[in-house]
This record gives C-alpha cells, sequence and structure tokens, in this order.
C-alpha cells in the first residue's frame, strides 16, 4: 500500500492518495521499528530488506523522515561498501541529461554551477556508449534520464539515452566505476524481490560503486532539480551521501530517492 500510493503522489497531488500513504506507513512504522526504538535512538541506520520491504520508500515512515538511511543488499554489501579503497585521484565528475525528460538540462545546469569543471552530456551527446565510458573513472556521475525497471528480469532495467538505452548488463565493461552515482530517473533503483543485487544499483555496487543514489518510485519531475541541487548542496558541504540527502527538502515527488551502499 505505501508503494501504490507513492506512485500515485509521484504523478499528482492526490489527497487520497496522501491519506492513503500516511495510514499505512504509519502502520508499517509501528510494525516494523517501534519495537527497535529504544535501540535506534537517533542513530544512522542501515537496513537490508527482504522479500516484499526491497522497493519500499523508506523516508515514507515517520520514524525515518530525516534520519540519515542506507539501504543496502547486504550486510557483506554495506562492509564491502564502507570499506572500498579511496577513488583514485584526478576522477572526474560526468553530468549527463538524457532526452525526453523535460526537467534533465534544468537539473545538470544547476548541478555546474557547483561542478564547474564537470564533464557534461547531453542532447545528441549523451548517447549510451558515450556515457558508460565517461563513467570509468569517475569520481562522481549524476544521470538524469528516463529509467524503466523491468520486472521479473531487472538485468534488462534501463536508462534511455539519445540514441537508445543503457543496460544494467552495459555496466560490465566499467574498469573502474564511478565511487558515487546518482540515478535521476525512475524506479531504477529497483531490485528483483528475491534478490535486491539484480538491478541497476545493485549491479553497481557489486562492481565497486561505494554508494548509489536512485529512486525506487517514480520521480516527479518538476520536483528533482530542486531537490537534487540541495543534494548536491550537501555534498559539497562536506556531509555524507546518506546525511545529505535527509537533509534535502523531501516531497512526495522524490519519495522514493534512497541512498545505497555505503551511504
Amino acid at each position: 500500500m505505501v508503494r501504490y500510493a507513492a506512485h500515485r503522489l509521484a504523478a499528482d497531488d492526490d489527497p487520497d492518495a496522501a491519506e492513503a500513504l500516511s495510514g499505512a506507513a504509519d502502520r508499517l512504522d509501528r510494525t516494523l521499528l517501534a519495537p527497535l526504538r529504544d535501540v535506534l535512538g537517533d542513530r544512522d541506520l542501515v537496513i537490508a530488506p527482504a522479500g516484499p520491504l526491497h522497493g519500499l520508500p523508506w523516508p515514507a515512515l515517520p520514524s525515518l523522515a530525516e534520519r540519515p538511511v542506507t539501504v543496502v543488499p547486504s550486510a557483506r554489501a554495506w562492509l564491502r561498501a564502507r570499506t572500498s579503497p579511496e577513488p583514485r585521484p584526478g576522477g572526474h565528475v560526468l553530468l549527463v541529461a538524457g532526452p525526453g525528460l523535460e526537467h534533465a538540462a534544468r537539473e545538470v545546469a544547476s548541478l555546474r554551477r557547483l561542478h564547474p569543471d564537470a564533464r557534461v552530456l547531453h542532447g545528441p551527446r549523451a548517447r549510451a556508449e558515450a556515457v558508460r565510458d565517461a563513467l570509468d573513472g569517475a569520481s562522481l556521475a549524476h544521470l538524469a534520464a528516463h529509467g524503466e525497471f523491468r520486472e521479473g528480469n531487472a538485468l534488462f532495467s534501463r536508462l534511455r539515452l539519445a540514441d537508445g538505452p543503457l543496460l544494467v548488463h552495459d555496466l560490465d565493461e566499467l574498469s573502474a566505476p564511478p565511487a558515487l552515482v546518482v540515478l535521476s530517473a525512475c524506479d531504477i533503483g529497483r531490485g528483483d524481490e528475491g534478490d535486491a543485487v539484480l538491478g541497476m544499483a545493485g549491479v553497481l555496487l557489486a562492481l565497486g560503486t561505494a554508494t548509489v543514489i536512485a529512486s525506487v518510485t517514480p520521480i516527479r519531475d518538476a520536483a528533482a532539480p530542486a531537490f537534487m541541487s540541495a543534494f548536491h548542496t550537501g555534498l559539497a558541504a562536506g556531509l555524507p551521501p546518506s546525511h545529505a540527502l535527509a537533509a534535502a527538502p523531501s516531497t512526495p515527488g522524490v519519495l522514493g530517492v534512497l541512498c545505497m551502499g555505503g551511504g
């Protein structure tokens, strides 16, 4: 019910969906987190979800609003991400704006003010092969594009680029995946319920990316630029990704954006 209501709210400010989300999130919060309240305190939280909890927009739960939360496929994956080597010195920043997405150019333009030396691919230059090659060796990569999660076959999930899709299995060719990847795209953070490592975010983490920021629900186009700008401003101020994400003003249009990996 939380996922369904979050999907509806990402498309429109529907009062019925908002009420459904609030009620379902409260009930889920009482079931999952209320018994742990004394243990959790106000500390950061790392969640390795199982079964139907894959794809849950965790920030919708009242106990997790504005709390730094990191979602991981497993405790082992979290430890690997936390202990991964520091990015190679000289890694570049990559900003990509995919086609047919109204907010993408504005989103990338706002981030370019924070990263004036970034490599920028947009319009006809944002081709799948060019983007994949530019990901290699980056310290930070931000991709704003249409995303498609393939239910039941997550390895064929994709980002739509100028000349066609960038598929999950295309990432296998990266020799030095970016340390931090932000996927500003609908649903692209999801994995198959039985195996969270399947899907674009899970594959990037398995390849060696320390942290992936991605959404498990649709993203409202108009809400993304301001939200992503606030997130990157937090990063530039020295906040860890999970803290920068928690500090960014959240709205229903970006409710499903999660921090995955090392946090």
